[in-house]
């Protein structure tokens, strides 16, 4: 639990930060369109790092935990990530446009999977 907590704060933590430079330092680097992806990375960024809070609260089976930080983190670094990433297409090489693109709905199929898992495995402690 612990580890989850730490690492949920964290990411929050730099959700926040990263908040902030979109919001100040961003708008004149890049288009008014990257701004809208980059902060879609830090909104989906600040409700997983709140998803892994929220399950190191209500689980309390380590394995569990330590899978669905797996599948949250992988989202973050995926989704978010590749959204930071693409946030400055219009500086990047062609080709790494073309192996970072991918990568986001992939992040996008780990949240998925994270959250079914959690249902998953929240059901399954209220049980016994």
């Amino acid at each position: 639990m612990k580890n989850s907590v730490a690492i949920g704060a964290y990411s929050m933590a730099l959700a926040v930060i990263l908040g902030a430079f979109g919001a100040h330092g961003l708008k004149n680097m890049v288009s008014e369109y990257s701004v809208e992806i980059y902060n879609k990375a830090v909104y989906y960024q600040v409700i997983h790092s709140l998803g892994i809070l929220l399950t190191a609260i209500l689980l309390k089976e380590e394995r569990a935990l330590r899978l669905l930080r797996m599948l949250f983190l992988s989202g973050i670094v995926g989704f978010s990530g590749s959204l930071y990433v693409l946030t400055f297409a219009d500086q990047l090489p062609q080709l790494l446009k073309q192996i970072v693109g991918p990568i986001t709905p992939l992040g996008g199929v780990f949240f998925v999977a994270a959250w079914i898992y959690f249902a998953v495995a929240f059901r399954k402690e209220t049980k016994n």
